[in-house]
């Protein structure tokens, strides 16, 4: 039986994470053990046209049985999430999943409900409820200002105060996928049933949205007084350090339509207001030990482990390129 194959007979009635992802190398071993370690039945990431062998380190992690993945291509003016999400899809059985959840490789489901595990944030989420919206809270690059290898929630402790305006974004847990026609970064959308849909804040306070509604609108953000992280944060890790921050600004944004003109968010403005976080954040420590022990695990193949090599290689000399 094929890897891929095997992966998906683990999604039928389990919670399933899915990503995209472009030469993001040096981090995709922790994201994905950790959101295997708070319990995820599958982790699913697209990649796209990438340059720093991120791809062979997501084919060495599905052959071990660690995560799916998907190649695709982008063509000019489509959006690689768009693109690469409706390619899992296509791959995958989403609609046969409990629950889908879609986070970037710089962000980290930390769960604060029970024990801290998925299982514990489910069980406090009513069963006419649809969907779970839980808003980032944002890290910055304190003490760090160089990239150095090593795992991003382990180095940068300090975040933003939990109702800052930067924390307004939120990230969504579906459930039933198969309800909804498309996969989008913050949240599924195109619901395909007549009846509201129910949306739960972290602080459990409620809200209906019609059947039609374009889901996009009312969940990428909360107002800055709906802000809440009382069952689980997404803990969001968009600088690194300032050289990192470079390098994903010349990547470019998943979000929008692939072109050399496409409108620049990372911006050093965008970099300095994350920078100012100064509240130390520890919660996540919960899964230190279990994603550490899945991190040797992976390690301990050698295609996996050269695999990523190659890309800490990439991604030093990438670094050094920007310097020189």
């Amino acid at each position: 039986m094929r890897a891929a194959d095997r992966i998906a007979k683990a999604l039928p009635g389990q919670p399933v994470l899915v990503s995209c992802q472009k030469d993001e190398g040096p981090f995709l071993l922790e994201f994905v053990a950790h959101h295997l370690a708070l319990g995820f039945a599958a982790v699913l990431i697209a990649s796209n046209d990438c340059t720093d062998g991120s791809d062979a380190l997501l084919d060495a992690l599905q052959e071990a049985g660690f995560c799916g993945h998907v190649r695709h291509s982008v063509a000019a003016g489509e959006m690689p999430q768009v693109h690469g999400f409706a390619a899992l899809r296509q791959s995958f059985p989403l609609n046969l999943a409990s629950w889908l959840m879609a986070l970037d490789t710089d962000e980290f489901l930390n769960i604060h409900a029970g024990l801290g595990l998925l299982p514990d944030l489910l069980a406090e989420i009513p069963p006419e409820v649809d969907i779970l919206a839980l808003n980032f809270a944002n890290f910055g690059n304190q003490p760090h200002q160089r990239w150095q290898p090593g795992a991003v929630c382990a180095r940068f402790r300090y975040r933003l105060p939990l109702a800052h305006k930067s924390n307004a974004p939120i990230k969504s847990l579906t459930r039933t996928p198969a309800n909804f026609g498309a996969v989008h970064s913050h949240s599924m959308v195109r619901f395909r049933l007549q009846r509201p849909i129910e949306v739960m804040r972290a602080d459990g306070s409620r809200f209906a949205l019609p059947p039609e509604a374009r889901l996009f609108d009312h969940l990428r953000r909360f107002q800055p007084d709906q802000i809440a992280h009382d069952l689980a944060q997404v803990n969001h890790h968009p600088i690194k350090t300032y050289d990192s921050f470079l390098l994903r600004r010349a990547r470019g944004r998943g979000g929008v339509p692939l072109s050399p003109d496409a409108k620049l968010r990372h911006t050093d403005a965008y970099f300095l207001d994350r920078a100012a976080a100064d509240q130390r954040d520890d919660s996540i420590e919960t899964y230190r030990a279990a994603t550490e022990t899945l991190l040797a695990e992976m390690r301990a193949r050698a295609a996996v482990r050269a695999a990523e090599d190659a890309c800490l290689a990439s991604y030093r000399a990438r670094l050094a390129a920007l310097q020189a």
